[in-house]
């Protein structure tokens, strides 16, 4: 075997996981078939240079030493399967449809509790162990910082990331940790990563995510986790079975709406990645198909009705949220406090938070080439059951 191919070969890989996190024994088959599967997959995508090699190796390396370290903290503390994840929320709606606001707000209540970008980037030791340090959470610092650095603009289109270790993280990139997705947060110095390695199978990844919730509120006083990802919108019966207390909350907005700015940020982030190798047509035919394909799942799924998920149109909630939220409480059974009002409000009203704050845009398909006339019908059946009194 050649240098350059070792550099991405699985024995290798796991092999400095193991050094770097000081274990042994914890990849067992299930999770070496998943790293195999990515490390296949960015082989056959195309030539890397040696120093993209390097690069993508060590962040691949990097993320499996963190999933080691989560199954040594569970080997020594074998309680911590012992904790019980309560009443937690998903945000389960399509990019730029509010779920970023829904997130940062739910996050905002006491009672609740979000996954920052630490907790993925630096899990162990838990949180009920030992405290973070300024030190670990650097190190996460740098992790986003890096990302961003990555993708040039993407604070104009998505600020949050400026909020650091602190950054209010999607479940994908949790699942990342486990390599069931490839989220490219932590794998964006892989020039082929547009190559998707998915799952059909979610159960294993629900209960790794139960898992990572249980390493990281253990010994921690009780609250609600607030979740997110467009994922589980392929799987609320697997979520449904893993987290049966579960409440999903699914933003609806008019596609015409927030098609263009996905493609938009999409666009950005593949062109950091891959250095503008995929052109915007054959990106926005790509991305277009995955979401008529995610769209008619919705349609589709018998579980969209299920009491747990609450469906809400985004002029509803961008014209009120804190009264959209709190009629959420309502329904779900969860106290509404004062403190959960103060916490949401002063979220609002602080101007750090105006997602403005890099520059406003305006978004269109025509850099992408897109028909949008001839488009348009196929979503009549979601408009017409998500959308039927108007949304703007």
């Amino acid at each position: 075997m050649e240098d350059k191919d070792r550099l991405l070969d699985i024995d290798s890989v796991i092999a400095s996981a193991e050094i770097a996190s000081g274990t042994s024994g914890f990849v067992d088959d299930a999770l070496r078939s998943r790293v195999g599967k990515l490390l296949r997959a960015l082989r056959g995508a195309g030539e890397y240079t040696v120093d993209q090699r390097i690069a993508t190796r060590r962040q691949i390396v990097r993320l499996l030493a963190r999933r080691l370290n989560i199954s040594r903290d569970i080997a020594n503390h074998p309680e911590i399967l012992d904790e019980e994840v309560i009443d937690p929320i998903f945000i389960i709606g399509f990019p730029r449809t509010g779920t970023s606001i829904q997130q940062e707000l739910l996050g905002a209540d006491p009672a609740n509790r979000p996954v920052r970008a630490w907790q993925v980037h630096e899990p162990s030791p838990p949180p009920g162990e030992r405290p973070v340090t300024a030190a670990r959470k650097a190190a996460a610092a740098d992790v986003v910082r890096h990302y961003v650095d990555r993708c040039p603009g993407i604070l104009s289109l998505h600020p949050y990331w400026d909020m650091g270790a602190e950054t209010l993280v999607e479940d994908e990139e949790v699942l990342t940790l486990d390599f069931f997705d490839n989220y490219p947060v932590v794998l964006c110095d892989a020039p082929t990563l547009a190559v998707r390695v998915g799952e059909d199978d979610f159960e294993d990844a629900y209960r790794f995510l139960k898992l990572f919730l249980q390493h990281q509120q253990w010994k921690q006083p009780r609250k609600r986790w607030v979740l997110k990802g467009i994922e589980h919108q392929r799987h609320l019966s697997t979520l449904f079975k893993v987290f049966p207390d579960a409440r999903c909350l699914f933003p609806h907005r008019e596609p015409e709406k927030f098609l263009p700015s996905n493609l938009t940020i999409v666009g950005v982030v593949y062109d950091g990645i891959t250095c503008g190798a995929i052109d915007r047509a054959t990106l926005a035919a790509g991305y277009l198909a995955d979401f008529s394909g995610r769209l008619a799942a919705v349609m589709a799924d018998p579980a969209m009705d299920d009491a747990r998920v609450r469906h809400m149109k985004f002029s509803s909630f961008i014209s009120d949220p804190i009264s959209a939220l709190r009629q959420c409480y309502a329904e779900w059974g969860f106290p509404w406090t004062a403190e959960a009002e103060a916490g949401m409000q002063a979220w609002l009203d602080d101007p750090a938070n105006d997602s403005d704050r890099y520059g406003r845009h305006k978004y269109t398909f025509e850099p992408f080439g897109v028909d949008w006339q001839a488009l348009s019908p196929s979503f009549d059946a979601y408009r017409q059951r998500y959308l039927s009194q108007g949304e703007s």
